[in-house]
């Protein structure tokens, strides 16, 4: 009985030990606790507040090629931001979040100068990571459209404008969450920036939701450890067993 215990607890502190290797479970997104117009300041489990960064013009052709300038043209840095996701918005926020736009007034049916321009509209947020290569997926919804840039390189890339599956099918009702892959996705250890550029193209009110997890990938290396230690149990458990069997049957 002891020494079947044994061969049952050391397994399972070699996951334990595997497992604390690879804890480093990253949650972020526009995650809010305040009401419209008060100001988002809320933090993530892992990440800053979503905040605006400010807009720029639309390219010439953007009907067709959407091209985001790397950085905003107006607006200074770290704006507020605001949560309305309990009042005028597009459709429920993806669960455990808020919706977020750089004005208190938001949502398909803003009027006159209520509504947003049509522009880039630049937020961002920082979160902290041990580094390496990740597993997730990410999921996004916005008006109009939206693209996301993961340390300066675009891991969402714009959809296509009034039928974009990042936001919706069929403008103005923001109805479909778009899920995206995110394996094999490299880290930084330390600060990494999430940068999402939504587009504006309606003449509407401008606004983003999105929702991420990211957790270490495990290393060959290490699996192949866990797995030659489990091995090695095995083999020790069947050596004695066997033994065992001869006594009692000498």
């Amino acid at each position: 009985m002891r020494t079947t215990l044994k061969v049952l607890v050391l397994p399972l502190v070699l996951l334990a030990v595997a497992s604390a290797a690879y804890a480093d479970n990253i949650s972020i997104g526009s995650y809010g606790t305040n009401a419209n117009g008060t100001g988002y300041t809320a933090s993530g489990l892992n990440n800053t507040a979503l905040q605006f960064l400010g807009t720029s013009p639309l390219n010439s052709g953007y009907a067709t090629n959407l091209v985001a300038p790397v950085s905003p043209t107006t607006g200074s840095s770290l704006n507020s931001t605001y949560d309305t996701s309990s009042s005028n918005i597009w459709t429920a926020a993806i669960a455990g979040t808020s919706w977020v736009t750089n004005t208190t007034v938001a949502g398909p049916n803003c009027s006159g100068g209520q509504c947003d321009a049509n522009d880039f509209y630049y937020y961002q947020t920082t979160f902290t990571a041990k580094g390496g290569v990740y597993n997730g997926s990410i999921s996004v919804m916005a008006d109009d459209t939206l693209e996301v840039l993961l340390n300066g390189k675009v891991i969402v890339p714009f959809g296509a404008i009034g039928n974009d599956s990042h936001c919706s099918i069929g403008e103005p009702n923001c109805t479909y969450v778009d899920t995206i892959s995110l394996n094999g996705t490299l880290l930084n250890a330390g600060t990494n920036t999430l940068e999402i550029i939504d587009a504006q193209t309606g003449g509407s009110g401008a606004g983003v939701d999105f929702s991420a997890g990211l957790t270490p990938a495990p290393e060959p290396s290490s699996l192949l450890l866990l797995g030659t230690g489990l091995l090695g149990l095995a083999f020790g458990l069947f050596r004695k067993n066997k033994a065992s069997g001869l006594v009692l049957n000498s």
